[in-house]
């Protein structure tokens, strides 16, 4: 990874860039916002299903002012054509310098359903890799 590689984040204003293989940014503290992924990502992932989203979170500096990490969804995956987002809680360690991460692309891996809070069906979680439009993982 030699540059941003199409990635973004989704606070305004928040400046993106590339290290050594890796994208980062820093905010002021207390925003809540995501790496997004670039489209090569997106889309037609259906042959996703059963395997595995992987991929090494950090922070240079955590400043949590006392606090624990925020709630809410660490991991988000959505599909505006079928209208399903699903996501995933507790998965960046608070106060870990950097983490590795392989979650899996199944309904029974503690994704939830954003509009009911219970879990996908398997049917849920095909459409929705079928028609990928947008991947988040936590920055802040």
């Amino acid at each position: 990874l030699w540059d941003t590689d199409g990635w973004t984040v989704s606070l305004p204003g928040l400046e993106l860039v590339h290290g050594n293989k890796m994208v980062k940014a820093a905010d002021e503290g207390g925003e809540e916002w995501y790496f997004e992924a670039p489209p090569k990502f997106l889309g037609a992932q259906r042959s996703a299903y059963g395997g595995q989203l992987s991929f090494r979170h950090g922070f240079f500096e955590y400043d949590s002012a006392g606090e624990g990490m925020k709630g809410g969804f660490d991991v988000i995956l959505s599909s505006e054509q079928h209208g399903i987002t699903v996501g995933l809680r507790h998965v960046i360690p608070a106060w870990q310098f950097k983490s590795d991460h392989s979650l899996d692309l199944v309904e029974s891996a503690g994704w939830v359903l954003e509009s009911t809070g219970g879990p996908p069906s398997r049917p849920d979680m095909q459409r929705l890799l079928s028609s990928l439009s947008s991947l988040k993982i936590r920055g802040g």
